[in-house]
């Protein structure tokens, strides 16, 4: 029986740690050397095109003219510290949901990105969600996060302030450290949303939120809601979005917005931990979506319901590694 109880014990040892070692952050030992500033890639999506790639996702190519550098997608993705560059559905079809190059119909001849749910396409257990995002994921060594991008809501998402009903999930900026599907030890995301109180005619509202995944269940750290800046829709906004990966000492977000032909405002300057409280090993931004759009379906299916389109156009996309707002 003592020879047995050693067995068991030296077992379940071993399987403790091989899942250590599984969950650690896949880049914790990487050297990633001296940190500089760069332009990683820039565009005004002209001269880009989408193309239907594995997995239902959609790949993107081609050069944007407007600019003499960093504005070839081949290259981008190529980077040494990028793993892939793609348009995320997770599931559906092109009739339930679409990323598509399109001229901006405020302004013709400008190309933009545009992004439009039609239903919910994604079984979760009993309900389903939509999800269209711009997806940089398996990198490494990328630290500090700085981008420059122009959202423009399609007038018919005023819908939601209209209505009775809270708002508080629809992600449109997202950065994992560390990805939740990865297996890794302690996943820890930074999201910025659409939020709004319960009550037909409340303002819709930036919120960023600090959260990580514990037994299923998402558990916030931080968050904050900046009310001074009610969202507008039909007009371009001039978003400027800074993430440091660091503790509760050192981590930084800061995100600011320029009306179109407004001056700019500050909405969140947070120093707080963007990595999981319980990480000894911060290995970087593994992954993060740049534009995203990601909703469940009640809200889905209340614009589908009052004939409202759910589109999102996007513009004019610059994006740093180590530069600083």
């Amino acid at each position: 029986m003592i020879q047995m109880n050693k067995f068991i014990l030296l077992s379940v040892t071993v399987l403790v740690g091989l899942s250590s070692c599984k969950k650690k952050s896949v880049n914790c030992e990487l050297e990633c050397g001296e940190q500089t500033e760069e332009l990683m890639f820039q565009t005004g999506f002209e001269g880009t095109t989408i193309t239907s790639g594995e997995y239902e996702n959609d790949n993107f190519s081609g050069t944007d003219p407007n600019f003499t550098s960093s504005n070839s997608w081949s290259n981008f993705i190529a980077h040494s510290k990028i793993g892939f560059v793609e348009i995320g559905y997770e599931d559906g079809e092109d009739n339930q949901r679409k990323a598509s190059i399109v001229s901006d119909p405020d302004s013709v001849g400008n190309k933009v990105l545009k992004y439009q749910i039609f239903e919910p396409h994604i079984k979760e257990g009993s309900n389903y969600k939509g999800r269209i995002q711009l997806a940089v994921h398996d990198n490494n060594c990328i630290k500090e996060v700085y981008q420059t991008v122009k959202l423009k809501l399609h007038p018919d998402l005023a819908h939601f302030q209209d209505r009775a009903d809270r708002l508080y999930w629809f992600t449109i900026f997202e950065f994992w450290n560390n990805g939740a599907w990865t297996k890794e030890k302690f996943p820890f995301r930074v999201s910025v949303n659409l939020y709004k109180e319960e009550g037909s005619g409340n303002p819709i509202n930036f919120r960023v939120k600090a959260d990580y995944l514990k037994t299923g269940k998402w558990n916030e750290v931080w968050g904050e809601t900046n009310t001074s800046f009610p969202i507008t829709f039909g007009e371009w906004l001039e978003i400027e979005l800074y993430i440091k990966e660091g503790d509760e000492n050192n981590g930084r977000f800061y995100m600011a917005i320029t009306p179109e032909n407004g001056t700019k405002i500050t909405l969140f300057d947070i120093s707080n931990t963007t990595q999981h409280p319980k990480e000894k090993c911060a290995d970087g931004f593994t992954h993060f979506e740049t534009m995203k759009m990601y909703l469940g379906e009640d809200d889905i299916n209340s614009m589908k319901n009052a004939g409202k389109e759910l589109i999102i156009y996007w513009d004019d996309w610059k994006l740093y590694q180590n530069k600083q707002p």
